[in-house]
């Protein structure tokens, strides 16, 4: 039916003519340990976003960058370069 997620404990607290929040029905004790919890849950949060984002900038970091691969290309071996080259490069250089 509807996919919203159902509270696991059930909360007494009582009703009031007025429109107030569950937290002002709640005894000191119960709203203390509820703002624990909640402040717990948001730290975590926050270090899972962390963990995320330091994860995603060290895959990055590990990329080759352009000026790199352009460095091995350089320092390529005299063979492996001239099999690189185009034979119409091969044959002008031959007939000058």
């Amino acid at each position: 039916m509807c996919s919203t997620p159902k509270p696991k404990r059930k909360i007494k607290a009582t009703m009031t003519s007025n429109s107030v929040g569950i937290l002002a029905t709640m005894s000191n004790e119960k709203r203390r340990s509820f703002a624990k919890c909640a402040n717990q849950a948001s730290k975590r949060r926050i270090e899972m976003q962390t963990r995320k984002v330091t994860k995603q900038k060290s895959l990055n970091s590990n990329s080759l960058k352009p000026s790199q691969t352009k460095k091995a290309i350089t320092l390529l071996p005299w063979l492996s370069q001239l099999l690189m080259t185009r034979i119409s490069e091969l044959i002008h250089k031959l007939a000058s």
